[in-house]
């Protein structure tokens, strides 16, 4: 124990400004959580399994088009804006805006003409026509929602981590979750087309707030000067990268939409947003990493970034063991929250739990490799275990339904995140688990 405090104690400057950068982003992150599993509670006690799969399987949609929409810039504009702040070139840094802006707008508009054409389709596909009208709503936020996220990019790359955070996980799921606290005061009945208005309400509420900060932040907003070709050639990588990323993440609702019945999406979403606890500090640490190790790999700074990187994820560690550890202690009586139907999600749940163990103790290799240059690299990657994790989940949802769903994803994230490791290690020279971070020269 003793030994644990000194390896604490002794942490170097630069992990220690991460996770003192993180303080506040952890509590943002976590009130973030807690808002949307407290709205996952009230929705699955009033709507049932089947309506809160249908309101969960509608976010996924819209958050797979956001996306597409932001085509990798949302990853340009980090690291970008990482080294131009650095380096004081606030030029550069409105160039890099106005690119995006003008890239991603142009994408939101046409994405937005297709989603509201195309709704009926879309509900079709996953058999059930009430989906319709709220797809239409949720494709009309679109444009707003994508300068948005434009904007909070930028925010994260001027090491706001917090702020960004704020923006991007926090502000709407609070809004929502005051929207219901308002319809439950008043008495009024909560329908899968009110639920879908709150979300849409707080993506705009959020796309003007960050409007607002950013400009505070940097003056004009963005400076016309030219459009950085050079960000669509970095750009169309990281693209792969984030559309395969998510898809791993989504595969398993969307099929599970379509091969099951709607209810067990409703099960499942529950079982993986209690899992969130475990990647929540990944997520943020990753947030709080991505513009530093930008500013490293630029500067040539190697052993600084391996330490901090190390150390970071030996802190990670540790938390994925003690939040798993709880799971399994008390992943009934948690679940038992959404309601006594909700029980019979706890083998997914402890099944997901491993695989998201797994992921945050291999660190930030995925990040590595993007702000270190090879997104193509990490892009292959993805793609292939995309590819195998779609595979996994056809023939294990029809045999199993959502357990199946569980078990294709956790075998995919695990050979992802080992492939990851592996490959950072040999392209970058820093190997992202704490082998060896002690250890006496």
């Amino acid at each position: 124990m003793v030994n644990f405090y000194s390896k604490i104690k002794n942490l170097d400057r630069h992990t220690k400004e991460v996770f003192l950068k993180l303080s506040p982003t952890i509590v943002v992150q976590i009130i973030g959580v807690l808002a949307r599993l407290i709205t996952s509670i009230i929705l699955g006690r009033i709507l049932g399994p089947a309506g809160l799969g249908e309101v969960n399987l509608i976010n996924q949609i819209i958050t797979i088009v956001m996306v597409v929409s932001m085509f990798g810039m949302d990853h340009v504009l980090v690291k970008k804006i990482a080294i131009g702040h650095s380096n004081n070139n606030f030029n550069s840094i409105g160039n890099t805006i106005f690119t995006a802006l003008l890239v991603n707008i142009s994408i939101a508009i046409v994405l937005t003409v297709l989603g509201v054409l195309g709704s009926g389709f879309i509900a079709s596909f996953f058999n059930n026509t009430k989906l319709q009208i709220p797809i239409i709503i949720g494709f009309i936020i679109i444009v707003p929602q994508t300068i948005g996220s434009v904007f909070v990019s930028g925010i994260n790359g001027y090491r706001k981590i917090w702020q960004s955070r704020l923006f991007k996980d926090f502000s709407t799921s609070l809004i929502v979750l005051l929207g219901i606290g308002l319809c439950l005061f008043f008495d009024l009945e909560i329908t899968l087309i009110k639920i879908i208005l709150l979300y849409t309400i707080g993506r705009l509420i959020t796309f003007i707030v960050a409007t607002i900060y950013w400009k505070t932040l940097y003056g004009p907003i963005f400076v016309r000067k030219f459009v950085d070709k050079k960000m669509f050639k970095m750009a169309l990588p990281l693209f792969f990268v984030s559309a395969t990323t998510l898809l791993a993440s989504s595969v398993d609702i969307l099929m599970l939409g379509w091969l099951s019945d709607i209810s067990k999406v409703g099960f499942y979403t529950v079982a993986s947003r209690l899992v969130l606890f475990v990647a929540i500090f990944l997520q943020i640490t990753n947030a709080a990493l991505s513009p530093k190790i930008a500013t490293f790999y630029a500067n040539n700074q190697l052993k600084e970034m391996s330490i901090m990187v190390k150390q970071v994820t030996f802190l990670l560690m540790i938390i994925g063991l003690i939040s798993t550890l709880l799971f399994l202690l008390f992943g009934k009586s948690l679940l038992g929250f959404w309601g006594s139907e909700f029980s019979g999600a706890y083998i997914c749940l402890i099944i997901l739990c491993f695989g998201q163990f797994i992921n945050i103790s291999t660190g930030c290799s995925g990040v590595l490799l993007i702000m270190c240059g090879y997104e193509k690299i990490f892009s292959y990657i993805s793609g292939s275990f995309l590819t195998l994790n779609i595979v996994l989940n056809y023939f294990l949802i029809v045999r199993y339904n959502e357990v199946g769903a569980a078990i294709a994803t956790t075998l995919t994230i695990v050979g992802e995140n080992i492939t990851r490791v592996i490959v950072a290690k040999q392209k970058t020279g820093v190997l992202t688990i704490p082998i060896g971070l002690w250890s006496k020269k």
